[in-house]
């Protein structure tokens, strides 16, 4: 498995988890597609289970909570 971005969502903001080979996600909170390469990145890691601890520390950062998305 190649590297994992943490991405924004253009248009709700959400956190999510992006394949570093692939070129487009859907958003799991609003379903809009993002194109993940001009998506703003917030981070990555090499492989998705550090991909995924790194994402629930940045939610707790940044006040996201599961009611709120």
């Amino acid at each position: 498995m190649g590297q994992t971005n943490i991405i924004e969502c253009s248009r709700c903001s959400g956190l999510l988890l992006a394949a570093g080979d692939k070129k487009t996600r859907t958003c799991p909170y609003c379903g809009a597609r993002i194109d993940t390469k001009s998506a703003r990145k917030l981070a990555s890691a090499e492989d998705a289970f550090t991909a995924s601890e790194v994402l629930r520390e940045l939610k707790k950062q940044k006040g996201f909570n599961r009611t709120q998305l």
